[in-house]
């Protein structure tokens, strides 16, 4: 079930929008905090060493990554030449995604599923 979090709020469902959007900013908070933990050298992507005159923009990348399939999409160029996206699904699930500059061809996709809330 996904939700719409800018449609017209009702009563009946404004708990469920509230929920959703808590859930999207707290795993939004980690995927912020996340280029703070170091990588390896095995886990850099690299991409390409040619010119960004030569890459596709970046509508057309996030075109490609469906970032309108997202409540949240960050996108940045990564060390490694790369078209890189953090996103949230409606569910709360984090997405990182690579995609080549030239080709627009996912490089390296994962996918962390949502956290289960604790049961009070």
């Amino acid at each position: 079930m996904t939700h719409n979090l800018f449609a017209p709020l009702s009563p009946l469902n404004w708990h469920q929008r509230s929920k959703a959007l808590s859930v999207a900013l707290c795993c939004c908070a980690m995927v912020a905090a996340a280029p703070a933990q170091a990588s390896t050298a095995k886990e850099k992507v690299f991409c390409t060493n040619k010119p960004p005159s030569q890459w596709i923009s970046e509508a057309q990348a996030r075109e490609r990554f469906h970032a309108s399939d997202y409540v949240l999409v960050k996108h940045k160029i990564s060390s490694g030449n790369c078209h890189e996206f953090y996103a949230v699904d409606a569910q709360g699930a984090v997405v990182e995604s690579y995609l080549h500059p030239i080709t627009g061809d996912t490089v390296r996709s994962t996918r962390i599923a949502a956290p289960t809330p604790a049961k009070p």
